[in-house]
Formats: C-alpha cells, sequence, structure tokens
C-alpha cells in the first residue's frame, strides 16, 4: 500500500501528539514510514488504522509494549474480545457512550468526559458523532439544566470539550468556491457551536464554506459576504440572554440586505417563522429548525 499521509494526518484523526507517533516508531517498531523528498514522513491507510485500534485500546488499558508487535487483524480481535457483536455495532458504542458521558459528567469527572469523548470520535464516522454523540448529548443535557439537575458550568464543560474534539475532525472544505456558504452568527449571538456543527455537515456534504465565528455587525458581515463572493449565508440564531431572535432578526436583517452588492440566500439555523418582509439584495430566507433538516437540504444540492 503506498504511503502518502502525512505525520499530521495520524495526529489529528486519532488525537495523539506527533512525538507520540515518533516514539511508536522508534521506540516500538510501530509503523515504518516511507519519506518524502524533503525528509517528511509519509504513512499508509493501513498505518492510519492501526493508530485509531491503538489509541482505543490503549484507552481500554493495554500497554503500548504489548501491542507493538501484533497486525491489524490481532489488534481488531483484542478491540471485539469481550463482546464482539455489541463492538461490532456502532449502535452500541454510541449508546454506551452517551451514558458514559453524561455519568461523567454528574461528577465532574472532566479527564475522563474528555477521553470518552475522543474515544467516540476517532471509532465512529463525522456524521455519526455529530448526531448520535453530540446532539444528543447537548439535548440530554440541556434538558437537565432547565431540571436544575445539572448546572449552567456543567454544561459549558461539555460545551468546551465538545468544541475541541469537533476542531479535531479533519474533513476537506472542497467544492466550487462560488457555491461556498458563509457561516456566521449576528452581532451579540455569542452561541458558536451550532454553526461549528454546520460547518462540518456541510463539508460531509461536499459543501466549501467560509467560517467567519461568532458576532458579527451587519455591515462587517455583509462586506465580507460581498469580498468572499458567497451566494448563500447561514446563521445561527438560537435566542439566549444576550441576543433575542424574534426582537432582532428582522432589523439585523435589514441592516445586513442594505449593503450587500449581490443577490444571496439566508439560512436560519434554529430560529423560527416571522414576517419577513421584501428584501433588495436577500432573495430567499428560510429558517431551518434542526440539523437533520439541515443535512438533508445539503444532501440534495445539485
Amino acid at each position: 500500500m503506498q504511503n502518502t499521509l502525512g505525520i499530521n494526518v495520524i495526529s489529528n484523526v486519532c488525537g495523539v501528539m506527533p512525538h507520540t507517533i515518533r516514539t511508536w516508531e522508534k521506540r516500538y517498531k510501530i509503523f515504518s514510514p516511507d519519506r518524502s523528498e524533503g525528509g517528511q514522513r509519509l504513512y499508509s491507510e493501513d498505518d492510519l488504522v492501526k493508530a485509531k485500534l491503538i489509541v482505543s485500546l490503549r484507552e481500554q488499558g493495554y500497554s503500548i509494549s504489548s501491542l507493538a508487535s501484533q497486525s491489524l487483524q490481532d489488534l481488531r480481535s483484542f478491540l471485539i474480545t469481550d463482546d464482539r457483536k455489541s463492538f461490532e455495532s456502532n449502535k452500541m458504542l454510541t449508546s454506551v457512550g452517551t451514558k458514559n458521558l453524561l455519568r461523567y459528567l454528574a461528577n465532574f469527572n472532566i479527564d475522563l468526559i474528555a477521553s470518552e469523548m475522543q474515544r467516540l470520535r476517532i471509532n465512529i464516522g463525522a456524521k455519526e458523532f455529530i448526531f448520535e454523540i453530540v446532539l444528543p448529548v447537548m439535548h440530554a443535557i440541556e434538558n437537565m439544566v432547565a431540571k436544575e439537575k445539572y448546572s449552567v458550568t456543567q454544561e459549558h464543560i461539555i460545551s468546551t470539550i465538545i468544541r475541541y474534539q469537533l476542531g479535531q475532525i479533519n474533513l476537506s472544505n472542497v467544492g466550487l468556491n462560488i457555491d461556498r456558504f458563509a457561516l456566521a452568527t449576528p452581532e451579540g449571538n455569542l452561541h458558536e457551536l451550532p454553526i461549528l456543527i454546520a460547518d462540518i455537515i456541510c463539508h460531509v456534504n461536499g459543501v466549501s464554506t467560509c467560517y467567519l465565528g461568532a458576532s458579527h455587525p451587519a455591515m462587517c458581515l455583509s462586506e465580507a459576504v460581498n469580498a468572499l463572493k458567497c451566494k448563500t449565508v447561514v446563521m445561527g440564531v438560537t435566542s439566549s440572554d444576550q441576543w433575542d431572535y424574534k426582537k432582532n432578526i428582522v432589523s439585523y436583517l435589514k441592516s445586513m440586505d442594505k449593503y450587500l452588492n449581490n443577490k444571496v440566500k439566508v439560512l436560519l439555523g434554529g430560529g423560527s417563522e416571522v414576517n419577513f418582509p421584501d428584501f433588495k439584495n436577500i432573495e430567499n430566507v428560510r429558517v431551518v429548525k434542526r440539523f437533520e433538516e439541515f443535512d438533508k437540504m445539503l444532501a440534495t444540492l445539485d
């Protein structure tokens, strides 16, 4: 198998530092990478699979020395020895993982939360990680905070860890630049996590994006959209103590429309239907209430 993957790819996918991968190579002879003309290590797809398996097995208590000389087939058998059917089922993996995360959060076990979240991200696809782990956990904790079973601090802890793990998902930002989506939130809206999730869902569906971040004044966002020539703007608009959707969204869109030079479509994630006026350059406003709806919409794009 041709070796084409750089060490940073292995590092990003597996959540381990490059120096750890080099140690596995030098001390334990786990890898035998080729070298590029510039001297950079190049790994194979099998090396990537082996690294992912080793990370998972290390989290189950195996020592690196006990894993070093094992074949891919042996490593896979170690992973599923205790309960083959359960481990082969991603549904079981995600169900147990979600319960673990909630249990660890109840006791403020931050290290265990981070480790479990990383294990789940590594062992399932990006889309499944979002829809089977991230969103259910966020919804469960939101409900528990409302019932005063968890504190706002616990909600912030899990959100911070989720944000970090989403940042480790390395998907190509492919697609034609002319069809890029701009992702942002209005000024005063600091809820960045929803647009981080939307950005990954775009990439999973092959939609190119310009990720602009949170809290943009209307004029500044329009200037960026003009310069980037984006035809679609995705905005996270969930209400909070600092920003009220029904009170602010129409006036914000009016200000934004004033500074746009070209026709654009606006997708409002987490909003609700209101009486939108006719705009000059915003040719369509669509409210997208759920990420599942957003995912289906992207899947049908030509």
